[in-house]
């Protein structure tokens, strides 16, 4: 039996319009989605790092109309490494936990901490500490609502590449360590599997291993493809870089070069396990369908953690 629960995409951006993931849900839907991950930001349900009661109610009136495993992307900039900023980005991450609480949503991806390579290099062992100290209330948090963190491996994006930031995640390896360190019944990891091609591609990396290190602590996966060639050169737009091949190309499955047959050949993940699509919108204007087809199929391959 198949440890995925549910396929479905990411909503996207709403702009504060909530007719918008209104129309978008219902067409998920339609086509035959089985779950849907809601971005936090720009629903206007939190300002200020507080739940507006108003937005939250009609945010879940509309979710609620459609028979769905909801997850939630809570704001990207959220980051728990950041000790000049600790205050403002643990409250932001408690905040994403009672909304997605709020609204239904059982999981809420979080991206792992971030800094500049030379506080890594100089004192690694107390930034992991650091984190973990942070991240250790926002999952009681998250527990006592009943949901969980997805934490996501990262992909190499733009201050990454201009040698400004770094993380640990941009290897699922090194991912499964951190959590391991956590040992929080909460705190799962989210695959980023285009994200994982990435960091391979900048890193040297086994990206198979790598996600096989992961497995036990994967319950929830981002689906897309990219070649994991680095966007090392300035372009216009992220359309460019699809032109080209570099980057978070967020393209359906054969638009890159990820090896889809021997991951869900090799990958175990948590049973319950929901899978996100994450394609841009250039995509979803022609490839929706197929994408779809393909989380699925790659889905269904998959064995739970434990089975040989």
């Amino acid at each position: 039996m198949s440890p995925i629960i549910s396929t479905g995409f990411n909503t996207g951006m709403t702009e504060g319009d909530l007719t918008r993931l209104d129309r978008r849900l219902a067409h998920m839907v339609s086509i035959g989605c089985t779950g849907a991950e809601i971005t936090a930001v720009g629903l206007d349900a939190v300002v200020s790092c507080k739940l507006l009661p108003n937005r939250v109610a009609a945010l879940a009136e509309i979710m609620q109309r459609y028979d769905l495993h909801y997850s939630m992307h809570a704001p990207i900039a959220i980051n728990l490494m950041d000790h000049t900023h600790a205050d403002i980005m643990q409250r932001a991450a408690l905040v994403s936990m009672d909304l997605a609480a709020e609204v239904g949503a059982k999981a809420v991806v979080l991206h792992p901490g971030r800094v500049h390579p030379r506080d890594w290099h100089a004192d690694q062992a107390w930034l992991l500490q650091f984190e973990l100290d942070r991240l250790g209330p926002v999952a009681d948090r998250a527990a006592s609502h009943g949901i969980e963190i997805a934490y996501e491996n990262i992909s190499p994006n733009a201050r990454v590449i201009a040698m400004e930031e770094t993380s640990y995640s941009l290897d699922p390896a090194a991912l499964a360590a951190q959590l391991a360190r956590l040992n929080h019944s909460a705190v799962m990891a989210c695959l980023d599997i285009s994200h994982a091609q990435q960091g391979a591609g900048l890193w040297g990396f086994d990206m198979i291993d790598a996600c096989v290190a992961l497995a036990p602590w994967i319950g929830h996966i981002h689906f897309s493809d990219s070649t994991g060639v680095p966007a090392t050169f300035p372009t216009g737009s992220r359309t460019e870089q699809h032109y080209f091949g570099v980057g978070d190309m967020h393209a359906p499955q054969g638009f890159g070069s990820i090896d889809f047959a021997t991951l869900a050949a090799k990958l175990r993940v948590r049973p319950g396990t929901r899978t996100v699509i994450e394609i841009k919108t250039n995509f979803i204007a022609h490839a929706e369908a197929e994408t779809l087809a393909d989380a699925q199929a790659f889905g269904a391959q998959l064995a739970p953690v434990g089975v040989a």
